[in-house]
């Protein structure tokens, strides 16, 4: 490619909405779609996401777990209930749960869940942790749906400033068929289907580096109750309520 031509793409390079809204969207859309019931988000930061998903009715159980309680302490009066809720309160009713927790480690809190969301989360975790994540949600936790968003390697050479990954904190960004590899491999073992697409459109003339953000949604094949048992429970909680 010429070095120009790509610098007029870098300079370009605006995403309204911003990228993370963007995300978060996705996830409200599927909500919209398929009214789960129980949600959890993992590695919920500033509890954002959960801030958005407590306006849509069909949600009864919103739980959030962040290897960082401070964080979610400093925003999860976000979360309370507003005014109005007291003043004329609905017929439905939700609960609201923070963790402190990694999601490398299993706890009965977790289970029963129609979706799992995992935002930006895997990219953080160590080897380690990302070796054990696949058996902690799709071989215990085991919900109906799962989704997880990384970063598109592929896509880091047009954003202005990227020379290597997107954050200090990440531990490695896949491009395409790495986090593809990846994802098909994890829903063959557990018994899920995998379709996978993203947020952040690429400029005009750029398509081929594909979304800004992947995004893999993984949905089970066979019901809790079916001839495919659960994971057996641990026998004691590991994480701390915030």
């Amino acid at each position: 490619m010429d070095k120009n031509f790509q610098e007029e793409f870098t300079e370009m390079i605006k995403f309204t909405p911003p990228l993370y809204k963007q995300r978060y969207q996705f996830i409200k859309d599927l909500v919209g779609k398929y009214k789960p019931k129980k949600v959890a988000d993992l590695g919920c930061a500033d509890c954002t996401l959960l801030w958005m998903l407590k306006f849509c009715s069909c949600i009864e159980v919103l739980v959030g777990l962040d290897i960082c309680a401070n964080v979610m302490k400093e925003k999860m009066h976000r979360l309370s209930p507003l005014p109005a809720d007291y003043l004329q309160p609905s017929e439905r009713s939700l609960t609201v749960t923070l963790h402190h927790g990694s999601v490398a480690q299993k706890d009965p809190c977790m289970l029963g869940f129609d979706l799992v969301t995992c935002i930006e989360l895997i990219e953080h975790l160590e080897e380690s942790e990302l070796l054990k994540f696949p058996e902690v949600v799709f071989g215990f936790m085991a919900p109906s749906t799962v989704v997880i968003s990384t970063p598109n390697s592929e896509f880091n050479h047009l954003l202005p400033g990227v020379t290597s990954f997107r954050h200090p904190d990440h531990r490695f960004e896949w491009n395409r068929r790495q986090f593809q590899n990846w994802a098909l491999e994890v829903a063959g073992h557990y018994d899920y289907s995998v379709e996978f697409t993203g947020v952040g459109h690429p400029p005009t003339g750029m398509e081929t580096v594909g979304f800004c953000t992947q995004i893999g949604v993984f949905v089970r094949k066979y019901p809790r109750n079916s001839e495919f048992p659960q994971a057996e429970n641990p026998t004691e909680a590991v994480y701390k309520t915030v």
